[in-house]
C-alpha cells in the first residue's frame, strides 16, 4: 500500500505515488523516472547548508523546542556525521521509513547491478544529468546487506554542520555533526543485514538491536 504523502510534501514532484526526494537525483523532463535511492551531491549540500529538509526541501525548525530527525547507521555514529540532511521529526521522517524499501525492511541487499549513472544521461544539454558521475560508493553497495539504520531526534538548537578533509581537499562539507549531539532518543527502524562490524559497533555505542 502506498503511504500517505505529508501535506507539506503534497506540492513535491511524485513519481508511482511517492514523492520525490528533495536530494534525489532526477532529470529536467519530469516524463522521466527520478533516481530513487541515489543522490544528487549539490542538492544534498544545499540542504544541509540552507538547513532544510531532505525530502519535502522546506526549512527545518530552527526555533529552540523544534526538533530535527537523522536516519542513521552505525558507522555514521562511529564517524560522527550523517552525509544525509536531516528530517521534518513529525511528517517526513516517518514517510521515508515507511516508503523506502531499504528502510521498511522490504529490501535487506541493495541493487546487485551497479547503475551505471553516465549511461543514464538523457539528450538534454540543459538537463543536470549531463553531469553524473559514477561513484566507487555506488559501487561498492551493489549486492551488500542493508545495516541496521536508527531514527535519532535532536534538537533543533543543537543542528551543525560536519567539515572534514578529503581526498586532500580541506574543509569539505560532509554533512549533520552527530559527535558530541546528544539525541533525544534513538528508535531502531530496520534491523537490516547487520555485519560482525556492525554488531560490534552498535554494542560499543549502546545502540538499540530490536525494536522493544
Amino acid at each position: 500500500m502506498t503511504p500517505r504523502i505529508p501535506k507539506r510534501a503534497a506540492g513535491c514532484p511524485a513519481h508511482g505515488g511517492l514523492v520525490v526526494p528533495e536530494v534525489s537525483a532526477r532529470h529536467t523532463d519530469d516524463q522521466r523516472p527520478p533516481l530513487f535511492g541515489t543522490n544528487h551531491p549539490g542538492r544534498v549540500n544545499a540542504c544541509l547548508t540552507e538547513r532544510r529538509c531532505g525530502v519535502c526541501g522546506t526549512p527545518l525548525p530552527t526555533r529552540a523546542g523544534g526538533k530535527y530527525t537523522l536516519l542513521l547507521r552505525p558507522a555514521d555514529f562511529g564517524r560522527g556525521y550523517s552525509a544525509e540532511p536531516a528530517l521534518h521529526t513529525s511528517d517526513c521522517a516517518p514517510y521515508a521509513i515507511e516508503a523506502c524499501p531499504i528502510l521498511n525492511g522490504t529490501r535487506t541487499t541493495y541493487r546487485r547491478g551497479r547503475r551505471d549513472l553516465e549511461a543514464e544521461r538523457c539528450g538534454d544539454p540543459a538537463c543536470d544529468c549531463q553531469r553524473w558521475t559514477n561513484s566507487a560508493d555506488n559501487a561498492e553497495r551493489a549486492g551488500a546487506a542493508v545495516s541496521p539504520f536508527y531514527a535519532a531526534v535532536y534538537r533543533a538548537e543543537d543542528y551543525r554542520l560536519h567539515w572534514g578533509d578529503v581526498d586532500g581537499r580541506r574543509n569539505v562539507l560532509l554533512g549533520v555533526a552527530v559527535a558530541g549531539v546528544e539525541p533525544l532518543s534513538i528508535r531502531l527502524v530496520t534491523a537490516g543485514e547487520p555485519s560482525f562490524l556492525d554488531l560490534t559497533r552498535a554494542l560499543i555505542l549502546g545502540l538499540p538491536l530490536d525494536d522493544h
